[in-house]
């Protein structure tokens, strides 16, 4: 199988609700990930989008649902408002963030 056919992630039935609020910002989400494949998330704000990335990237672990990442693959996830060392430049802290993973 050419690695471009390859699935190197998938959700399956994937649901979270904010027990403090109740609110339900993301409900029964199927998607997989082509070896390669370049996505986009769009969505209105509070729509959930954040939240998708943090239980991709493993930060966010209190969710309903499955996820899959086939063997050897992994996820890295820099914060969407990071911590910020003004004596760095951007590169430094990516980089940092990077070696963290």
């Amino acid at each position: 199988m050419s690695d471009d056919k390859k699935v190197i992630f998938s959700m399956s039935g994937l649901s979270k609700t904010y027990q403090s609020t109740g609110k339900q910002v993301l409900k029964n989400i199927h998607l997989s990930f082509f070896y390669g494949a370049k996505i986009g998330i769009l969505g209105l704000n509070g729509s959930g989008k954040s939240t998708l990335m943090k239980i991709i990237a493993g930060v966010e672990k209190n969710y309903q649902g499955d996820i899959t990442f086939l063997d050897g693959y992994s996820v890295g996830y820099l914060e969407q408002e990071p911590q910020l060392d003004d004596d760095k430049t951007v590169m430094d802290i990516v980089k940092k963030e990077l070696q963290r993973q």
